[in-house]
């Protein structure tokens, strides 16, 4: 029978592959559908290839083996472990899956059935690759920083704690595992319980107001946890580092409640969470700049903060690959030229080649060519004739670049060359040199690493002018 709470389309969700070890032992894979593989970038013809291990059933010895994986297209985590460090969680003879009944399992319909059964602690949809529930994430959290171990064993048979024959196994008894599941249930009540109490005082207040009739303060309760997400929801309390962690997970867990019941409100904290990140992300970007930094830690930067290279076009980009090889085989092959960045316009698919340099790189040399004027250093010399190959060698190649990658929403119709390299030169002089040298350079973009940082300032000044005005 299929999954009660939701009826499973294989074209959108995948399907499953029972296969038999020995009698009563199964293992089951995820046969990803064909829009996640066209979305991975990978052949949807050959689905049964990417198959990947979901489940290890044994009936004969009462243990079921989850292998939490990432199952959605799009993300650079596709068809690896969810949570990265751990790989998989067992549940051992244990009182919480007394009720499964998997005795007789050798069909997708089977597994389905024991999916359905599992406790309310796991994700049941294979889609969304097992695991834990969202709400109970912090108990993989947990041990991922208090270990580095790679599964973790629901057990009646060994008290918590990771094995020390170094086999990678961290133990969780039955008992710990219900106690830390029913302690973050009490947790997500005190929160909502707060967060009702703060709403009715707030809509109270502006009646009263209204009527000339006192005010209320929200009744904060008298547990501790109440007590925060009271004055949290308030506004009135700066928290550590924790008790973030804590509200952000279980606004997490209730942001569908509040899109739902107050959407302005959740439209505001997001405009408010952008500005603040935007604001931290000048910052760091401002301490970078008076670094020494090589361009390794440049190209991470930008890998983790693409959309600063947007704002060296006028057009929107995407990100297609960084660290590609623009003359080789592949994108992520061995080739002869590899280039930092390569995106494409997200309307008309061109491409476009980002070379990035370090903010310490000199643009021009120290003395003058003739009276006030100044000529290009050989490193910006140098990286203009770098990126030029690199748009040469990957126009060449770029039939062969996309029949053997399956990238075929990439063009070459002009490729786009830009490079960020160095700071804005000091001195009229040199200002005007560089401003004359950029400005006929047509086919490589020169941006410097300032100019980003202005552009990133100038964004936060407009947004914070925005969130005034409305």
């Amino acid at each position: 029978m299929a999954l009660g709470f939701r009826q499973h389309d294989p074209d959108r969700d995948g399907t499953l592959e029972v296969e038999e070890v020995h009698p009563n032992f199964v293992e089951v894979y995820f046969v990803p559908p064909e829009r996640s593989l066209v979305e991975a970038g990978l052949d949807p013809s050959q689905a049964t290839r990417y198959k990947t291990k979901l489940l290890e059933i044994n009936g004969q010895h009462n243990f079921l083996t989850i292998y939490p994986i990432s199952t959605f297209g799009d993300r650079s985590d596709f068809l690896k472990p969810k949570y990265g460090q751990i790989e998989r969680i067992t549940l051992d003879d244990t009182d919480i899956i007394s009720g499964v009944g998997w005795d007789a399992t050798s069909t997708p319909e089977d597994v389905r059935d024991v999916l359905e059964n599992l406790p309310s602690t796991f994700t049941k949809d294979y889609a969304y690759g097992l695991g834990l529930a969202k709400p109970y994430r912090f108990i993989i959290d947990a041990v991922q920083e208090l270990s580095d171990c790679s599964e973790i064993v629901i057990t009646n048979k060994h008290a918590t704690g990771p094995t020390q024959d170094g086999d990678g196994i961290f133990h969780i008894s039955t008992q710990d595992f219900e106690q830390a599941r029913v302690e973050l249930n009490k947790i997500d009540r005190h929160a909502q319980s707060a967060v009702r109490a703060v709403k009715w005082t707030a809509a109270h207040n502006i009646l009263a107001e209204r009527l000339g009739v006192p005010k209320q303060e929200p009744k904060a309760g008298r547990h501790p946890y109440r007590k925060l997400f009271t004055a949290v929801a308030e506004g009135k309390q700066e928290l550590s580092e924790e008790d973030q962690n804590a509200v952000i997970g279980t606004l997490t867990s209730h942001a569908a409640d509040i899109a739902e019941d107050q959407p302005e409100k959740l439209a505001k904290l997001r405009g408010d969470i952008e500005l603040v990140t935007l604001e931290a992300l000048i910052t760091r970007y401002e301490g970078m700049l008076g670094e020494n930094l090589n361009e390794g830690h440049w190209q991470e930067f930008f890998n983790e903060n693409p959309f600063i290279l947007n704002m060296a076009f006028g057009y929107p980009v995407i990100k297609v690959r960084d660290q590609a090889s623009v003359g080789g085989r592949k994108l992520s092959g061995d080739g002869e030229k590899i280039t930092d960045f390569l995106v494409k316009n997200s309307l008309t698919n061109n491409t476009a080649i980002f070379e990035i340099k370090t903010s310490q790189t000199p643009i021009l040399n120290k003395t003058p060519f003739r009276d006030g004027v100044y000529t290009p250093s050989a490193d910006l010399s140098g990286s203009i004739n770098q990126a030029l190959d690199q748009k040469y060698q990957f126009q060449k190649q770029i039939a062969q670049i996309k029949d053997n990658t399956r990238l075929y929403d990439i063009e070459s119709y002009a490729v786009h060359c830009c490079l960020v390299i160095g700071k804005t030169p000091d001195g009229d002089d040199r200002k005007k040199s560089f401003e004359l040298f950029r400005r006929n350079s047509k086919d490589v973009e020169i941006v410097t690493f300032d100019e980003l940082l202005e552009k990133l300032k100038q964004l936060s000044a407009f947004l914070r002018a925005a969130e005034a005005e409305s």
